[in-house]
């Protein structure tokens, strides 16, 4: 437990360092994807943390990029 509030302090120091200056500079397209991704690796820390089997991210990207891959060709 006191693992995983580990994390959440490191996810939430990284998102007051970078956030303020994002929203300063009118970047709400940059904010809205790095929550997404900090969502994604707070969630796979997590996962971690409390010894959860995690299936390889590469297959997880592979399945996403085929689309990209038919649109653009090899």
């Amino acid at each position: 437990m006191l693992s995983a509030l580990g994390v959440t302090v490191v996810f939430l120091i990284i998102i007051f360092m970078e956030v303020p200056g994002l929203i300063k500079q009118k970047k709400t397209k940059e904010v809205v994807v790095f929550f997404i991704l900090i969502a994604i690796g707070y969630v796979l820390n997590l996962l971690v943390v409390f010894n959860v089997t995690v299936t390889s991210t590469n297959k997880i990207i592979e399945m996403l990029l085929k689309p990209v891959e038919k649109i653009w060709g090899k």
